[in-house]
């Protein structure tokens, strides 16, 4: 009987290794792809790295994508670079998104 005791024992430290080692990777995986398989040409989007810019181009496949973050200015990035797609901001902001500086 004891046997079965430290049988159960280590099938669930096993179990709960699997739960909290790969459930998050496996989950934060899916919800990338789902952003991925969300994004159009001409979305706003930002980068983990903080660029904001929209979409020219998207290729999952090849593994590409570029945005444009001016006029003339635009960049290569990976796919998984891109953190989502932005909403413009519905506060009292000017069209450039900046407030104007404070008076001095």
């Amino acid at each position: 009987m004891p046997e079965d005791g430290n049988l159960l024992f280590w099938a669930m430290i096993i179990g709960g290794l699997v739960l909290f080692l790969f459930l998050p990777q496996f989950l934060a995986r899916r919800r990338q792809q789902k952003r991925e398989a969300d994004l159009q040409i001409g979305d706003s989007v930002m980068t983990i790295g903080g660029f904001i810019g929209d979409l020219t181009y998207f290729d999952p496949e090849g593994n590409l994508a570029r945005i444009r973050l001016a006029e003339g200015v635009e960049v290569r990035i990976l796919p998984s670079a891109i953190s989502g797609k932005r909403t413009p901001p519905t506060t009292g902001l000017d069209d450039s998104g900046m407030d104007e500086p404070p008076p001095v």
